[in-house]
This record gives C-alpha cells, structure tokens and sequence, in this order.
C-alpha cells in the first residue's frame, strides 16, 4: 500500500514543486535592483552551484536513499523562496539562487529514478515512459497556472509571486515526507566510494547510444533555456516601444509564459504517441530543428508578432523528454541511476552556465538591454548551437532506431 501512495502522490508532488510563480518576472524582479551585467552574473552563479552540489547529490540519493533526497530538496526551495521575498541587494539574491541550485540539484535525477524504482516495486515498470509522459504534462500544466498567477501578482508586487511559491513548496515538502522508501534492488551490486561512483557512471558513456544520447541532452537543455533567459527583457523592450499597449511586461510574461506551458503539456501527453508515430530518430532531429529555429527568430526581429514563436519554446524538450527517459533510465543499474542522471543534468546546466557566463563577457557593467544587444546575444547562441547540433544530427547512431 505505501508504494501505491508513492504512485498516487508522486504526479501531484511534481505539480507543487513546478508551481513556480515567479518565473515569468524574476529577470523583471532583478532588473529592478540590478544592471544587466550582474543579472547574467546572478544567473552564472545559479548554475555554478549546481555545478558544485549536482553530482554530490546524486550520489546521496544513491546511498542515502530517493525519499530523503527528496525531503532535502523540498527544504531548500521553501529556503530559495524566503531569501527572494527578502531580496534587497545582489548577495541576498545570490544566496536564494544558490538555494534554489540545491532543489534542483537534489530534486533532478532522483525524482525520475524514485518514480521508476515506485513502478518497478509496483511491477509496473512497462508503464514508465508512459506515466512519464502524464506527469510531464501535469507538471506543465501547473506551470502554465502557476505563471497566470505570478504574473497576475508581479503586476501589482513582484514579490507576491515568490510568496505564493513557498505555500506550495511547504506542501511538496509535507508530500515528500508521507513518501515511502522504494525497496533496494538486491541483484544490484552496492554503489562504492564517491570515486568508485564516478567510475562506474562514466563506464555507461562506452556504450555509443548512452554517449551520443548524453551529449544530445546536454546540447538540448542549453538549447532550451536561451528563449527562458531572454524572453522576458526581449517583452520589455517591447512594452518600452509601446508594442504592448494596456498592459505590462509582468502580466504579459505571465501569460505568455502560461500558453508556452498549456502547449507544452499537450505535447508531452503526446510525446510517447510520437515517438510511436515518428520513431525516436526523426522525433529527436525535428525536435532539435524546432528549438534552433525558436532561438534564431527571437534574434532576428523585435516584433510583437514573435510572441507566437515564444509559444512553442517549450514544445521540443516536451517531446523527447518522456521518450528519453524511457530509453535512458533502465540501462544504468539501480545504484548508479540517480547519479548518472544528476551527471547528465550537471553537464547540460554547466553547458548552459558556461553560455550565460561567456556573453557577460559581452556586455558592459550597468548596460541597459537594448535590442542591439539582445539581438547580438541570441545571434551568438544560435551560431554556437549550429555548429554542435549539426554534426551531433549527422551522427545517429543506429541503435536509436532500433529503441
């Protein structure tokens, strides 16, 4: 009966740890005690800290277990959001992005791996690429409500939407301690010393579908957090040129924000239909196509018509992820498998940190966004992106087809 529990509140654990009301204005939240310079820094040291903590807790969840893990991460982010609604200068906001590194670190990789070993204890296993595909698009979908209601909010307070964030994360936390510990795989060998760890992950990377898999989600995650990043000063700018008359960059933010995740829950409850539809190879080309061509409009035009093109940035990563989950998960062994994924979230968040860190480097301390600027940033993410993507898609390996 406590594994069925698992089941039953795991989808809805995920929905209250994605009720992120503050994404649609956190760049606005910043840009209103900040220049641009140390917004694109604060954002660096977010992933920098993921960098640290990732692999390390990925090994925890291995030994200590997915429920504490889990519990772990839950705490961190009602931290993450007290230190936001406090805010006030650039050392306070850096250590809530450091706390909101820890949930995410502790949360990513052991959330997917408790959910499979939950199914697996269950006998359910057969469902899991399936049932991750449902949670995507529940999860999506309490991100789409989540950014009507921060967005509702940062229009009168930008820091209500950080408030009605930690309700939510103080109920994900009281989930994560009702959850039962899914029972240990006896025919696993035990996960040895953090090096043995290490060695054992990498030794997965030999296999040539694990490897080309990995980099592609490395490429992909970097991919897709750029239009994340630059969508709402890229509204701004908008709402500066009068292209957004009767209502303000938050609440717009919000609502857009709120559609990209209506559409992409759709297409997550359709990824595994895809996959069967399309096969995994044409699935994952047209997906990687589909997130350069988002990246390279949003760089080329400042028009209110490119607000269609923002709709679809998170459809692409909500068609593969369900499908990559299912192919990934079962081919590392039990006391690995949180921290091989924390390894492959590490990877693609240290990709996407090195990117953000790198076009500081582009701009001046204090700079106001302009379009010039923004325009030159996207334009430089898009050719980096090319120039990975396309030999990454000329080298298939056949395996994939066979999956």
């Amino acid at each position: 009966m406590s594994i069925q529990r698992n089941l039953r509140m795991y989808s809805w654990y995920q929905a209250a740890c994605w009720f992120l009301t503050w994404m649609p204005i956190f760049f606005l939240y910043f840009s209103e005690q900040m220049g641009l310079k140390d917004i694109l820094l604060l954002e660096s040291i977010y992933y920098f800290a993921v960098v640290l903590i990732e692999v390390p807790s990925g090994y925890f969840s291995d030994v200590v277990g997915r429920r504490k893990t889990l519990v772990i991460s839950s705490i961190f982010f009602c931290l993450a959001c007290m230190l936001f609604i406090i805010g006030g200068n650039f050392w306070v906001l850096a250590a809530a992005q450091i706390g909101f590194a820890a949930f995410m670190a502790f949360q990513s990789g052991t959330n997917t791996v408790f959910h499979y070993e939950s199914l697996k204890a269950a006998g359910l296993e057969h469902e899991y690429g399936d049932r991750e595909a449902v949670i995507g698009r529940l999860s999506m979908l309490s991100g789409a409500v989540a950014a009507l209601f921060g967005g509702f909010l940062g229009a009168y307070n930008l820091k209500w939407p950080f408030a009605a964030a930690l309700i939510m994360g103080a109920i994900g936390l009281f989930m994560a301690i009702s959850f039962t510990e899914p029972p240990e795989e006896e025919s696993e060998k035990k996960a040895g010393n953090f090096l043995q760890q290490l060695a054992a992950v990498f030794s997965f990377l030999k296999d040539k579908l694990i490897a080309w898999l990995f980099a592609y989600y490395v490429l992909f995650y970097a991919l897709s957090h750029i239009p994340y990043e630059f969508y709402q000063p890229y509204l701004k700018l908008l709402e500066q040129a009068d292209a957004l008359p009767g209502t303000s960059a938050a609440l717009t933010s919000g609502l857009i924000y709120a559609a990209t995740f209506f559409i992409g829950a759709f297409v997550s409850g359709k990824s595994m239909w895809l996959k069967r539809k399309l096969g995994l190879k044409t699935l994952f080309v047209v997906s990687l196509i589909l997130m350069l061509l988002v990246i390279g409009v949003m760089g080329m035009y400042l028009s209110i018509a490119m607000m269609a093109v923002m709709l679809f940035r998170n459809s692409p990563m909500s068609a593969i992820k369900a499908p990559f989950n299912e192919i990934i998960t079962p081919k590392i062994t039990a006391n690995q498998r949180a921290t091989f994924h924390s390894l492959l979230s590490l990877a693609g968040r240290l990709a996407f940190f090195a990117t953000l860190f790198g076009l500081s480097f582009f701009v001046h301390n204090d700079q106001l966004t302009d379009w010039p600027t923004l325009s030159m940033l996207l334009k430089i993410c898009l050719f980096i992106s090319c120039a990975i993507g396309i030999p990454l898609i000329l080298f298939i390996p056949k395996k994939l087809g066979e999956q």
